[in-house]
């Protein structure tokens, strides 16, 4: 099982995801602490979810959507007026197969 975390640039919050099947013919992760997911949807590339379905980050332009993985790259997220940047990283150092 593949992990990834959200590293909050602002004060190094980090966000631990689990992977948990796949959505889209992609692998999708879930938030081990609350109903968020990072899946590919096809209509937006990657992103962050919450429990509704609703894309509340992504990948900043030139990170590469179209990968079979989440894009190591800089995110930014928005919800309630607020918006953060985000360093994606893979927990187990492993390349995706």
């Amino acid at each position: 099982m593949t992990s990834i975390e959200f590293v909050r640039r602002l004060d190094g919050l980090v966000y631990h995801f689990d992977q948990d099947g796949t959505f889209h013919g992609r692998p999708s992760f879930k938030r081990t602490d609350l109903d968020v997911w990072c899946r590919w949807l096809p209509e937006r590339g990657w992103c962050t979810v919450d429990a509704a379905g609703v894309p509340n980050s992504a990948p900043l332009p030139g990170g590469t959507a179209g990968e079979p993985f989440p894009p190591l790259c800089a995110w930014r997220s928005w919800k309630a007026g607020k918006s953060y940047l985000y360093d994606l990283r893979r927990v187990d150092g492993q390349p995706p197969h």
